[in-house]
């Protein structure tokens, strides 16, 4: 942020931009929390089956994964604003259909225009954030309005347990669409500063850095946003895919953190047979499991915000690790306390994980490719959640709840040390790369390592 009042585009002060950024996104998430355990209880109640659980969640997320280039290309091409008030508009509306939607094949289609409408607002309210903020506030930023996002994810459940005690599934699911209608509002009065020009952002700022050393590779990935004009709808569409190729350890980052999604989120299917029936604390336990998870992630955020640029990749690996332990303790615990604390454990790291993820994409990624970008790492993101989902349904019924839990926390685990493991070792030949050229051209050796292997990766935390 720059820390002015200069006027906002729309008349209002800068200064004004995150707070209300903040409270959309807590709004937004909050229908989104609630909307999750809401459908999760009707299913199961009226169905009995845990695949269906499975099958409402997939409904969900399997279309931001296969609608992710096109949405991109959208928020990159259109005016963004428009484009996501009317996804929330439709999210509202389709909120208010579920209401009355009794049937498993009912639910499942209008589930699945959640995840239509989710496509566009995931890497949409993502990519948007240096656009208030000013890019050398993305790291706060992102912490608190991944803050938002977890304190809402955490009222949402909270609130659905509360609903749907009272009064059954049909009262949650209204409230919902009353949240998605409130987001919708919040969505219309947003002000966003214009895009930067093509020709400026190219030529500037560590996306410029990164895609400068990257051979031609890297030039075409930041060059798309600038030729974007002459190139083929393909290309266009790919362009996301393109620049994390190029950048390795962006690259990287996003295919370790879909791998331990896939993983961790075999919990999610899991998760409500485990506090409803292996441990027998009822749907209220089942909302305090998810609630335990999410107001950790809170505090997550917020410690991710302190982080430094030269510790975002660092950051995102260990929280990767340790979210993976949070999921495995929790598949151990006796007791439901102890699953919650488990999920605290898990919840923390993932909030300075996501923290850390997106402000590293944000600080590398050009703003003409940034809708691109932020749709291939939610597409990556939710497909790793389909998988995981796919998977634990299977899994449920061979070996059961906790063991799914235990399973799940290992893989993410094992995904994360994985990536830690491909990162370190390129920090360790990008140092005896540097090394290298300083033993052999001693009088050129500051201009060597300036446009040594880390330079080439695009990375601001080799020295």
């Amino acid at each position: 942020m720059s820390g002015t009042n200069a006027a906002r585009p729309g008349g209002y002060p800068r200064i004004l931009a995150l707070p209300l950024g903040i409270a959309l996104q807590t709004t937004i998430a909050a229908g989104d929390g609630l909307a999750m355990v809401a459908l999760a209880n009707r299913v199961f109640q009226t169905s009995g089956a845990s695949w269906a659980v499975a099958a409402v969640f997939l409904a969900v997320c399997v279309p931001i994964s296969a609608l992710a280039p096109v949405a991109g290309l959208l928020l990159d091409r259109l005016p963004t604003k428009p484009v996501l008030v009317i996804a929330g508009a439709a999210e509202a509306l389709i909120a208010l259909a579920l209401v009355w939607a009794t049937s498993l094949t009912g639910t499942l289609i209008l589930a699945t225009g959640f995840g239509v409408c989710a496509a566009v607002l995931q890497p949409g309210l993502g990519a948007i954030v240096p656009r208030l903020t000013g890019e050398t506030g993305i790291t706060r930023a992102n912490s608190y309005l991944q803050a938002a996002t977890w304190a809402g994810f955490t009222i949402g459940p909270l609130l659905a347990g509360l609903l749907i005690t009272v009064s059954g599934s049909g009262l949650a699911l209204a409230a919902n669409a009353v949240l998605y209608a409130l987001g919708t509002a919040g969505l219309a009065a947003l002000r966003l500063a214009p895009r930067a020009s093509a020709t400026s952002s190219a030529g500037e700022g560590p996306a410029a850095a990164s895609s400068a050393g990257t051979g031609g590779a890297g030039t075409g990935a930041a060059g798309a946003s600038e030729s974007a004009g002459r190139q083929s709808l393909g290309s266009q569409l790919r362009a996301g895919f393109s620049f994390l190729r190029a950048d390795a350890d962006a690259g990287l980052l996003v295919l370790i953190i879909g791998l331990m999604t896939a993983f961790t989120n075999m919990a999610v299917v899991a998760e409500v047979v485990f506090a409803e029936h292996v441990l027998r604390s009822g749907p209220s336990g089942y909302a305090l499991l998810v609630a335990g998870w999410t107001a950790a992630m809170v505090v997550g955020t917020l410690v991710g915000g302190r982080l430094g640029p030269r510790w975002l990749m660092t950051a995102a690996l260990a929280g990767t690790i340790l979210t993976g332990v949070g999921v495995a303790l929790a598949g151990a615990a006796v007791v439901l306390w102890q699953a919650v604390a488990a999920y605290a454990v898990g919840g923390l790291a993932n909030g300075f994980e996501a923290v850390a993820t997106r402000s590293y994409l944000g600080r590398r990624t050009p703003e003409q490719l940034a809708g691109r970008v932020f749709a291939v790492y939610s597409g990556v993101v939710f497909g790793g959640i389909s998988v995981g989902m796919a998977a634990a349904a299977g899994l449920l019924v061979a070996v059961g709840a906790r063991n799914v839990l235990l399973i799940a926390g290992a893989g993410g685990i094992l995904a994360g040390l994985t990536g830690s493991a491909i990162y370190l070792g390129r920090r360790r030949t990008a140092r005896r790369m540097l090394a290298a050229v300083q033993l052999d051209q001693p009088d050129r050796a500051e201009p060597a390592a300036s446009q040594g292997y880390g330079a080439v990766a695009g990375r601001p935390d080799i020295t």
